[in-house]
């Protein structure tokens, strides 16, 4: 889900794009593009942008999901969108990465030379977008103008060990991403380089930033939260916590809320810890289909989507 205000934003695999009242999940509007939306949307003054597999990116009015343009792609659109200062960064399966404007959908600038299909979240820092594809690839753009910067392939060499379902995230200078190869990774922000690289853990496809940017969480295959230090140039693990909720290979990320560390998992498992120790503080099963990557409001209400259609609003009571 996408969230701003008092409503919430999803897009499922009939192409509908639902906006829900954030209160009372009542249904407001809906709006329908052709074929199935598989990235998360993005919403931001009062703008809706999200991608389809119809090949187009669509940008609405959040208010009543009535349509205010269109970008058209050569291919479908799996891309999930990140927004910031007013442009919304979208990668699709035509090799192209957009920055566009949400005011008038204006393609600010497109980088062509992506080798396989994009389906991440774009990280946008300062003066960089950095995403990953289904080429062993991770790319880093100017902000500015879509310049490639750097290139990041590791040594991969098979399509599916590619960082491209991890939504990377940055802090100490370094991008922080694990791949199916089952490694995390840390990178030069400025270079490309690795910093470090480790198989300790045997995490896929998750990562999550502690908002004090201390601390590099991600989710093992086998029933454990593992974090290290975000610092220094060698990997430190800070803590491993066995949550117990077996052979797991969902990508949806770790994120962090005053403190409380939430994931998600394929067989319909919530769950948070403590950020700084990794206490288990609770367990909810909300039903047995994958749960995307959790949308906390705060340190006990969180908002998700499942695989089996739901959305929902999680309160945890003391």
């Amino acid at each position: 889900p996408a969230v701003e205000k008092d409503k919430v934003f999803v897009g499922d695999d009939m192409g509908q794009l639902t906006a829900y009242a954030l209160k009372n999940g009542k249904k407001l509007w809906s709006f329908e593009s052709g074929k199935r939306i598989v990235g998360t949307p993005a919403v931001s003054e009062g703008i809706v942008v999200f991608g389809s597999a119809d090949r187009h990116i669509y940008g609405l009015n959040a208010k009543d999901g009535s349509l205010l343009w269109t970008v058209e792609a050569a291919e479908p659109v799996l891309g999930a969108v990140t927004i910031a200062d007013g442009r919304a960064y979208i990668g699709a399966s035509d090799a192209t990465f957009r920055a566009i404007d949400i005011h008038t959908g204006k393609v600010i600038w497109a980088y062509t030379s992506v080798k396989g299909y994009i389906e991440t979240k774009p990280l946008v820092t300062e003066d960089k977008v950095i995403f990953g594809a289904w080429d062993n690839t991770l790319y880093a753009l100017s902000k500015a103008n879509g310049h490639e910067l750097w290139k990041w392939t590791g040594g991969l060499t098979r399509m599916h060990f590619s960082p491209a379902a991890v939504w990377p995230v940055a802090t100490d200078g370094k991008v922080f991403i694990t791949d199916p190869q089952r490694a995390m990774t840390a990178i030069d922000i400025h270079t490309g380089n690795t910093v470090w690289h480790t198989f300790q853990s045997m995490v896929r496809e998750t990562i999550g930033l502690s908002e004090d940017g201390e601390r590099i969480y991600s989710k093992t295959m086998n029933d454990s939260i593992v974090c290290y230090a975000a610092q220094g140039d060698t990997p430190r693990e800070l803590w491993v916590t066995h949550v117990g909720f077996g052979y797991e290979h969902a990508p949806s990320m770790q994120v962090e809320k005053e403190g409380v560390m939430f994931g998600s998992t394929k067989e319909g498992l919530i769950f948070a810890l403590e950020g700084k120790t990794g206490k288990v503080l609770w367990k909810h099963k909300i039903g047995n289909s994958l749960i995307s990557t959790v949308v906390p409001l705060n340190g006990h209400e969180v908002l998700f989507t499942a695989t089996s259609g739901e959305v929902g609003l999680l309160r945890i009571k003391n």
